[in-house]
């Protein structure tokens, strides 16, 4: 059997863009540390659920917005 992981690109940074949030703020919004954000910004973490949704909420859209999976 083999497995495949799944990469999960996001829109973080554009949408932090957005709303004029530097990394470190967002992190301190969402309760993580900035390497935190750095890692997900560059593909290389998956958040947990309960994450992803605080940033969605923080960014002000969905999780579909921001998280996109690609196999």
């Amino acid at each position: 059997m083999v497995i495949h992981s799944i990469i999960m690109k996001t829109r973080i940074r554009e949408y932090r863009a957005k709303y004029n949030l530097t990394q470190e703020k967002l992190a301190e919004m969402v309760g993580v540390r900035r390497e935190t954000i750095i890692f997900l910004e560059q593909g290389k973490y998956n958040p947990s659920l309960k994450l992803a949704s605080n940033i969605a909420k923080v960014l002000k859209t969905n999780l579909d917005e921001i998280f996109v999976f690609d196999d």
